[in-house]
């Protein structure tokens, strides 16, 4: 035989134990996979359903920088579209806080159905409007069309006592209690049913909170500026409802943040136009008291030119210090760092300067910034680069509105050298005259300047009416057609499997750490003594000789195999001296000791079974006979042989029970007098079988073996240990003991027959009499 076929031989042979085991543990298999199974069904039944509803926005793409593009504008924010920035803001505490407004998320009906709790939501044919108690459970029961039970409980926060409420209210009721307060009423059509319902409450906190753990976004592709809301919920329509709102909240955002540039402007206008208007008022009411004052009506045509010049050159120097101001003020605001998302240039002419696009990165930065520190601290390594980033955006930004103040003081200092020039003019022109042209100036000033002020206000206010968000709604979400989860039948599944794995592990683990000896195979793997039989177990568990009740039954058939095997093992003529020992008791020897004195006398041999087990005898009971005198007796000389053997009704059979429990048996077993007793037998029996005391337990046996010509040794099936092997093996080697054979009792009989020492199988014979 090569090496090929030895391997493909041990393969099979661990085949075939596998085998051997999941079929041997296939009932604990069978049951953890229909446990695990209904623990996966239970909790998928009870598991709610949770609902996906999508909304989609497009970000609209903006010329952050114009056509002249400042270059270090560009190094510092070199995307025109930031995902983070704007997925931050659709997750905002803010922007959630406004969408709850449209849709109900604080208020949780439920109601008991098919043994679980399934959420309402508008369905409820009640609704609560509470005051106190947020977050509070309430079971509610209705008693009848007009009367409610409450029964509630919680903790104290100041005794931190529980407490419990346990009333019945009116509907429409106000209900005042010291830990809640609360009005339930009816909806209008709806009738309450009978069962039992609960509702609770939220803060507009949790509420908050709550909604915020349900909404995840992303872009739909790495390069795409559409973003996908995604909204989870046990209650489909809310799912829905709350992810069209979060896309309308995220517009409206965005429309609120671009008019307030022009809120700002107007209110700014809107100071300056008060102003302007006194001091053009005022200016108009001395031109005309100067006027009358001295009859003068019109200027020279010389002063009116100049008039007209230093009235232009006036409005242009009142432009350009309104400028100056607002630039000061916009650099004390990015100085101080405070408020930074609210700043404007408003009023200001920065095209193609790149300020506006970067204040407007200054803004993105911290909204980002703030949306961070809500749930990381300043240590956090993004928080730590964005603060880099504010610092690094202030400093550009100072320095640019530093470059545009040096000119705007350039182009001041033009204007007040050149209106110094006609201020020169007109100290050549008469008194009255210089003084009439200085009223008409200051009065054409502040016109000029009222007049260009209404202009910008008006372009202003029409700017706010008809701003528009660049970002639009794509998809509105629809109404989920199932829910997403759980994913029932895959739960089940998993749990099958799972039952399986955990059932076959099982199985593998027990058969590890089970000692004891099973089949035949477990015999011959760990001794090379002869395996002469094995006897199945006795089905209805009777203590009674089953060879002469049952003949014909597998059990009497594996006896009648015994003993072919045993009348080859004797080598010698002569009556066959026969010994039955175990390691320990309960192994079956007084079983196998009777059944084959039985299958033995039916071959018309006279036998004869001695029951030497003294300190528990139990031979005499198989065959309903007494134990008065037996082998003790004839060992302590006080009967003789002839006296203490017993006919057990059956022909051929006779037994010689223990007799009483000597102080000494072992000395009785060792003695001469027992030599002289099998002696005396063996002139009358063909066949002596001697039921000896367990031999792991005391030597008794020992002494009989080295004189048997037969020493059978019994194993139980499931319940001898596979150590008691190792024993066997060691008392063969240490002790000359002829005809040593093994025999493995009480095996369980497979459907297909049974098989005996030699691997006959006999299934033909039932278990019939």
């Amino acid at each position: 035989m090569n090496s090929h076929t030895v391997q493909r031989e041990e393969d099979e042979i661990d085949l075939r134990e596998i085998v051997k085991t999941l079929l041997r543990h296939k009932q604990k298999i069978i049951f953890f996979t229909i446990l695990f199974t209904f623990i996966a069904a239970w909790i998928a039944y009870f598991k709610p359903n949770v609902y996906s509803a999508s909304s989609t926005v497009e970000v609209g793409l903006e010329n952050r920088y114009g056509s002249n593009q400042d270059i270090l504008s560009m190094a510092i924010s070199p995307e025109a579209f930031s995902p983070d920035t704007e997925i931050e803001i659709i997750q905002s505490r803010f922007v959630i806080a406004n969408a709850l407004k449209k849709v109900d998320f604080a208020h949780r009906y439920y109601k008991d159905s098919m043994f679980r709790e399934i959420e309402l939501y508008t369905d409820s044919p009640f609704e609560v409007d509470l005051s106190d108690g947020y977050g509070l459970s309430f079971e509610l029961t209705p008693m009848d069309e007009n009367r409610y039970r409450i029964q509630a409980k919680g903790i104290d926060e100041q005794t931190k006592e529980e407490w419990e409420a346990d009333k019945v209210y009116q509907y429409g009721q106000k209900v005042e209690e010291k830990y809640f307060a609360f009005t339930l009423r009816l909806k209008e059509g709806s009738r309450i049913n009978s069962g039992s319902y609960r509702f609770t409450v939220l803060d507009p906190l949790s509420a908050v909170g709550s909604a915020q753990r349900n909404i995840s976004v992303a872009q739909t592709s790495k390069f795409s500026s559409i973003l996908q809301i995604t909204v989870e919920d046990n209650v489909a329509l809310r799912a829905k409802e709350f992810a069209n709102a979060l896309a309308e909240g995220y517009i409206e955002q965005s429309i609120q943040r671009k008019t307030l540039e022009a809120t700002m402007t107007l209110d700014f206008i809107d100071e300056q136009l008060a102003l302007i208007n006194d001091n053009l008022q005022h200016s108009a009411v001395k031109l005309e008291n100067f006027k009358k004052e001295t009859n003068m009506v019109n200027l020279s045509t010389k002063a009116e030119g100049v008039v007209a010049k230093m009235s232009e050159y006036d409005g242009k120097l009142e432009e350009v210090s309104m400028e100056e101001k607002m630039l000061s003020s916009l650099y004390a605001q990015v100085v101080r760092g405070k408020n930074l998302e609210t700043i404007s240039a408003a009023g200001l002419n920065l095209e193609n300067t790149g300020l506006p696009e970067l204040i407007k990165e200054l803004q993105d930065t911290v909204i980002k910034r703030k949306l961070l520190l809500e749930d990381y601290t300043m240590q956090h390594p993004e928080v730590i680069k964005l603060n880099g980033t504010l610092i690094q955006l202030k400093k550009v930004i100072t320095t640019a509105i530093i470059t545009l103040n040096k000119r705007v003081e350039t182009k001041k200092k033009l204007l007040l050298k050149t209106i110094s020039e006609y201020e020169g003019v007109m100290q050549t022109l008469p008194k009255d005259e210089r003084v009439f042209s200085e009223l008409q100036r200051k009065y054409l000033v502040n016109e000029k300047i009222y007049s260009y002020l209404l202009e910008k206000r008006a372009a202003t206010a029409i700017t706010k009416a008809s701003t528009v968000s660049k970002n639009r709604v794509l998809d509105t979400a629809i109404d989920p057609i199932a829910p997403i989860k759980p994913k029932r039948k895959m739960m089940v599944l998993v749990g099958l499997i799972l039952g399986l794995i955990v059932g076959i592990a099982f199985a593998f683990i027990s058969e590890f750490m089970d000692d004891r000896i099973k089949e035949e195979e477990d015999v011959r793997k760990a001794t090379s003594i002869s395996l002469v039989g094995s006897i199945p177990s006795i089905s209805d568990g009777s203590d009674k000789v089953k060879v002469f009740e049952s003949p014909k039954s597998v059990f009497s058939e594996a006896f009648r195999s015994l003993r072919t095997n045993l009348q080859f093992m004797k080598i010698t003529e002569g009556p066959m001296l026969i010994t039955i020992t175990s390691t320990i008791g309960g192994e079956g020897k007084t079983t196998v000791g009777s059944n084959l004195g039985a299958i033995m006398s039916l071959t018309g041999k006279r036998t004869v079974v001695l029951n030497l087990d003294m300190r528990k005898p139990m031979l005499h009971k198989r065959f309903d006979l007494p134990n008065n005198e037996g082998v003790s007796s004839v060992l302590a000389n006080k009967a003789t042989v002839e006296s203490v053997i017993q006919a057990t009704g059956y022909e051929n059979l006779d037994i010689i029970s223990s007799g009483p429990i000597p102080p000494n048996p072992s000395e009785l077993i060792q003695s001469r007098k027992m030599a002289e007793m099998i002696d005396t037998l063996k002139k009358t029996y063909d066949v002596i079988i001697l039921d000896t005391p367990p031999v792991g337990l005391v030597t008794d046996a020992m002494s009989l073996m080295k004189i048997s010509d037969v020493s059978l040794y019994v194993l139980r099936a499931g319940y001898s240990k596979k150590e008691f092997l190792h024993g066997i093996n060691r008392m063969a080697d240490q002790h000359e003991i002829k005809g040593l054979g093994l025999l493995l009792n009480d095996m369980k009989v497979g459907k297909h027959g049974y098989g005996y020492g030699y691997g006959y199988g006999y299934g033909y014979y039932e278990e019939d009499k």
